[in-house]
């Protein structure tokens, strides 16, 4: 059993609200596990406003030199394992773990673990437009036997426009939550068993008391697996 934990290199403000989770989580977790210890963790983070901007020109080839960059320059503060703290930046997770040297826990990985646990093949995948829209995410789930539904138009722009216009920027109501209700259950109509929160802001407005069926929060489940490598021997 370690007496301390591994040092974790987080790459976050992708947003600020949901780097603040990451960070609580794993701190509860190390603590739990270690009385009076906490995590140890390396932060490199971003002003989203430029994160946005890029990833709206589509630069992501910009964006993966520099989220290796910083990823190097977290290693080299002792980081042992890489989180990358948003689902749409794991668009370029292998790049980052490449230019790093180290782990990179991936998001989708933890999910599918989770999806595969219990007992699902088939589930929502509710998130930005770029996670919905592109093939990353649903790909990698696909590669460990998850189908992921996403939702037709004019509900996908919706719901992104909800995590940039709103939760991005800390606007939380019940306009929010309805919609992504909506959204949920649309889905979970069309045959989908569970659902993923596949945004790190999502939890802001739709928890598991919102859906029927079981709700994967991939926040969570990442923060749960970087805690696991913070106290692996």
């Amino acid at each position: 059993m370690r007496t301390s934990p591994r040092r974790i290199g987080l790459l976050g403000g992708i947003t600020w609200h949901s780097t603040l989770e990451y960070e609580r989580l794993l701190h509860e977790g190390v603590a739990a596990a270690l009385p009076g210890r906490t995590a140890d963790l390396v932060i490199r983070h971003y002003d989203f406003g430029g994160i946005a901007a890029a990833q709206d020109a589509g630069d992501w080839a910009g964006l993966a030199m520099t989220f290796g960059r910083d990823a190097r320059w977290l290693v080299d503060g002792g980081a042992e394992a890489i989180v990358i703290c948003a689902n749409t930046m794991h668009v370029i997770a292998d790049e980052v773990a490449e230019a790093a040297g180290v782990p990179v826990i991936h998001i989708v990985d933890e999910t599918a673990a989770a999806i595969r646990a219990a007992g699902l093949d088939t589930v929502a995948l509710l998130g930005t437009g770029f996670t919905m829209r592109m093939p990353f995410y649903r790909d990698r789930l696909a590669a460990q036997g998850v189908t992921a539904l996403v939702p037709a138009e004019p509900r996908l722009s919706e719901v992104h426009a909800l995590i940039y216009e709103r939760l991005a920027r800390g606007i939380v109501d019940d306009a929010g939550r309805a919609l992504m209700r909506a959204a949920a259950e649309e889905l979970v109509a069309a045959g989908a068993q569970g659902v993923i929160a596949g945004c790190t802001e999502i939890p802001l407005v739709m928890t598991a008391a919102d859906v029927d069926v079981p709700y994967l929060d991939a926040l969570a489940l990442h923060a749960e697996a970087a805690v696991r490598f913070a106290l692996a021997e």
